[in-house]
């Protein structure tokens, strides 16, 4: 099955129609087809019925296309690493939990490059789950993620510890305390960036919904300027990661810390894949930030996080 078969196949899947794909593709109906039928000789299944209405896909072509679709990523993914070899670069692609790079600052990226100027580092913005999916499937050298680690297949450092913290207005009665509790927000009502994330699993399910408190969900999402709009409005209040809420500041918004006496959060780690040798790009970009966050003093300073 080479690309020219999976472009094909995925088109005349997506279309449901030979000359609708042929077009899309900038090819003749005649091809499509006969690409068509020789992959079908190939893999022994027929993976259309032709109809009056277009082409119906067979269970067999269902379940074949996620699988079809993979495979063409990893084509295209090659391209691109023979486009970026072209320029005498390395490229580290690191998916991180939301807002990690931007609480790094432009000075970390600098910094990274004077000392590093043959490496380019690629950072997308993602879930806990999604990196560490993108780093099984080998689509990404790191992930920054959360703990805790499933350290039978994932191996990491620790970055900082980041603090759960309640945004809200400071005209709320709850702005009046230094600190909340989970029994606090009963009543209340949140807007989270919602249960594709460990911190709103980890609030929602395991500090308020399994002790039996009632919240009302106005919604989630990961838009920070409709969270931070919402809350300047007074219409929800905030969960999260203190190292996100230093960079959504308001006049009106006031930031407190979760706990119940003790601190309440998650770890940020640097993850590899433990069956996967690292690059020396990827060996100098781990040294890079290890050496850099305790140099660059980087941390969160809330007067209202002191005990």
């Amino acid at each position: 099955m080479n690309q020219k078969q999976l472009e094909y196949f995925i088109e005349a899947y997506r279309s449901r129609n030979i000359q609708a794909a042929a077009d899309k593709l900038y090819v003749s109906r005649q091809g499509i087809s006969k690409i068509i039928r020789q992959l079908e000789k190939e893999l022994g299944q027929v993976l259309f019925t032709r109809t009056p209405r277009g082409l119906e896909p067979t269970d067999y072509a269902t379940t074949l296309l996620p699988h079809a679709q993979r495979l063409l990523e990893d084509y295209r993914y090659i391209e691109g690493m023979n486009t970026l070899a072209s320029q005498s670069k390395s490229v580290v692609t690191i998916y991180a939990l939301d807002h990690i790079l931007t609480y790094l600052g432009a000075n970390f990226l600098l910094d990274f490059h004077a000392a590093h100027p043959d490496i380019i580092l690629s950072v997308v913005d993602t879930t806990d789950d999604a990196a560490l999916d993108g780093l099984a499937a080998k689509k990404c050298n790191f992930a920054i993620v959360t703990g805790p680690l499933d350290n039978s297949r994932f191996q990491g450092d620790e970055l900082f510890f980041s603090r759960y913290c309640v945004r809200l207005h400071k005209n709320h009665p709850l702005a009046a305390k230094q600190e909340l509790c989970y029994a606090d927000l009963d009543g209340e009502t949140i807007i989270s960036k919602g249960r594709a994330y460990q911190c709103f699993r980890d609030n929602i399910d395991r500090h308020i919904l399994l002790p039996g408190l009632n919240v009302k969900i106005l919604g989630e999402t990961a838009d920070e300027s409709i969270i931070t709009e919402l809350v300047a409005q007074n219409h929800a209040i905030n969960i999260g990661y203190d190292y996100a809420a230093v960079l959504n500041t308001h006049e009106d918004i006031v930031l407190r810390p979760l706990g119940e006496g003790t601190e309440k959060g998650q770890s940020v780690y640097l993850i590899t894949d433990k069956y996967t040798l690292p690059t020396t790009a990827s060996k100098k970009f781990r040294q890079f930030i290890l050496d850099w966050l305790p140099a660059s003093g980087k941390h969160i300073v809330l007067p209202s996080f002191s005990h």
